[in-house]
Parts: structure tokens; sequence; C-alpha cells
């Protein structure tokens, strides 16, 4: 018997560690396009569960319950989690919540709350279920002078999700963002995601996703180019440091998105409106080569050469050599090659931006070398 009892033990033990999946990282580290401060004073709940995410941070909260069409959220565990303190006294099932300078207090199994001394009505009364008290959730979002938004559920996301934050912290609705929650809840081992892809892990292997919804293997391929075949994602780069991948966001915003690649960890390095051709390191440095094929705004600020620095968990990008100028690419759109060393980038360039005469364009063709870093260039002589 007592064998038994102890098989019965680990196996519940064993239901509840797969039951219960663990997210090692805050929102704020999963998702690259918030931060720590888009998150702080947030709150997302679902009714179909009893996980809960308090300033980004995954914990086990307490289940919003539905009774009569109205959806209801437990009372202490949103008021604390948002930093209030609660009251609970028993003797007339009244509560007490100090918030912001603000007093509040109501009633279970009354309709009326008052707010610093002044009654409102309430959609429906506060009840008490599984010795926690229940309020609309419409009505946490008014006396914590929280926004509440409710997505419902649909047939592709499992899950309502009930986000309370502050006014003006929308960076928290981002539609990716939400898309990802959903992922979180389903119990997805999600290794990084940003506005454009999605990476998880199962069974040991990486997986990735530009719709959030469908995902397939992601590993290493090399890239061969076909005949009239145009391919402007789904690239990978070889390079001195690693492996480097391009996403195409077709279906969005058809920006370029270059990802590092390090076993199962991915960085996004840079966001780019013109294709990214070519990239290379240099020591730590990523540097990449883009085409103005449909043009670029605001090209007379910047170039087609970039170079990316790692710092602080981080990658920032800036241009290289003079604005205005185009480099790697002749007229024609002929490549030429760019080889980098201590002293710099030296390749082939011209002046594309500005009005000029097609003979005033045509001195500016040479080759230049360009510094590692900062916006100068000088002509070489061939």
């Amino acid at each position: 018997m007592k064998a038994k009892m102890i098989v019965l033990l680990f196996a519940s033990t064993l239901l509840l560690a797969f039951s219960c999946p663990a997210y090692a990282s805050p929102l704020y580290d999963i998702y690259e396009d918030v931060t720590e401060t888009d998150l702080k004073g947030s709150l997302i709940l679902s009714p179909e569960s009893s996980l809960a995410f308090i300033n980004g941070h995954d914990v086990s909260g307490v289940q919003p319950i539905v009774r009569e069409g109205r959806t209801l959220v437990p009372l202490r565990f949103v008021s604390e989690g948002l930093g209030a303190k609660v009251a609970f006294h028993p003797k007339d099932q009244s509560i007490t919540i100090q918030y912001a300078g603000k007093s509040i207090l109501l009633q279970a199994g009354k309709k009326t709350i008052s707010i610093d001394g002044r009654v409102h009505e309430m959609d429906a009364a506060a009840i008490r279920y599984n010795q926690s008290t229940y309020i609309p959730l419409r009505q946490i979002g008014e006396a914590l002078d929280k926004k509440v938004v409710y997505l419902k559920k649909t047939t592709f996301q499992p899950y309502s999700l009930i986000v309370i934050r502050d006014a003006d912290a929308a960076a928290i609705e981002n539609s990716s963002l939400m898309l990802v929650c959903q992922l979180l809840y389903q119990g997805k081992a999600m290794v990084y995601s940003d506005r454009f892809t999605s990476f998880i892990k199962e069974n040991g292997q990486l997986f990735i996703s530009t719709n959030f919804y469908s995902f397939h293997p992601f590993v290493y391929h090399d890239y061969v180019p076909v005949k009239n075949e145009v391919r402007l994602g789904d690239i990978w780069f070889n390079t001195d440091i690693g492996h480097f991948y391009l996403n195409y966001a077709f279906g969005t915003t058809q920006e370029f998105i270059l990802y590092r690649v390090d076993g199962e960890t991915i960085t996004r390095v840079a966001v780019e409106k013109a294709p990214i051709k070519a990239v290379k390191t240099y020591r730590d440095d990523v540097y990449f080569l883009t085409s103005y094929e449909r043009g670029l705004l605001n090209a007379h600020e910047t170039t087609n050469l970039k170079a990316a620095t790692f710092h602080d968990g981080k990658w920032a990008a800036d241009f290289l050599g003079e604005p205005g100028y185009y480099y790697g690419f002749d007229t024609l759109g002929k490549a030429y090659e760019w080889p980098i060393t201590d002293d710099g980038i030296s390749t082939f360039g011209y002046q594309r931006s500005g009005n000029l005469s097609s003979e005033e364009r045509k001195k500016t063709f040479g080759f230049y070398q360009l510094d590692l870093k900062g916006h100068r260039h000088e002509r070489m002589t061939r």
C-alpha cells in the first residue's frame, strides 16, 4: 500500500510538472519590441487559465470567471498585482483598497462601489467564489484608473486575453505580443520573438513562424541562387562569427530583418526597407550591404552600407560612408567586391542622391575607402 501511494504521488508530481510549463524569461526578454518600462503597471489574465503576467513576469494567478455573460476578475489578485493594498473584513464581507491615494470600498453581494466616498453602480454584484472576491472587469479598470482590453478567443486563438494597463501604455497591446502570449498560454517554449517572427523549441529543435500560427523547422541551409528566381527572404549567411538569417516580412511591412543565430540564441541585428544582399563580419561587428531596387526614403541622409555593433544585449546599426552615396553596385546593378581590413572597406561607389546631372553623377564614379565607423570615405586612386 505504501509503495502504491509513493507511485501515485510520483505520477501526480510528473503530471503537475508537465501541465504547468515554466517560463525562464519575462515577456520583455522573449519579445524584442517591448521593454520592461512598457509592461510596468500591467496585468494579463485569461478566463481559460490560471496563468497570469504581472509587469511582464509570469505568475500562478487566480483565474477570472464568467457569470451570466459577464467576466468577473479576482479583486485581490488584480489589485495587489498592480500595487494596491487590500483588506478583507469577514464580518460584513467588505473589502477596502488603497491605491495611488484613492480609497475604494465594496461589499460582496452588492452592486455598488465607493471610490473616494462617491458611490457608483456596477454592472453586476461583487461575489465570493472559492474564497476570493470577484467584481466585473470594467469596474476594476475604472476604480484603479486603468485601461482594460478584452480580446475574446477565436478558432485560431484558444485563450481569451484580458489586458489591464496604464492609459498611456499601449505598447503592450501590440498584436504580435498578444499572439506570443497565446503561444505561452498553450505551453510553447518560446525562444525569441518580435513583431515579424516567432521562434519556439520543441523536442530539442528550433521552429520558426512568420504568422505566429504555423511553425516549421528552423535549420541552416546553404542558399544556392536559381536562375530567374527572385528570393528576398529565408536566406542564410555563413560568416566568420557564425550564421545570420534574413527574413522578409512580405505579409506586413515588407521590411528585411537580419538575425544572428548562435545555437539557440537569436538576436535581431537590423531592420531595413531595402533588400539586404550581402552580410560580412569583421572582428565582432557585422557589416551588410543593401540594394535600392525599389528606391529608399531619405536616401540623401544615409547609405546602403551599414555596420552593426552588439552592446548591452542589443545590436545597433549605423550607415557608413558619405550620406547620399551608393556603394557596391554601379548604375546597371553590377555588384562589386567590398573587402574589409583594419584600414576600412574598399568598394565601388557613386553619389546617387541629389539633383545631379548625368555628367555630374559620373564624376563621382570610383572606388572609395570607407572608415569602419563613422560617415567618412576617401576616394582611391587606381
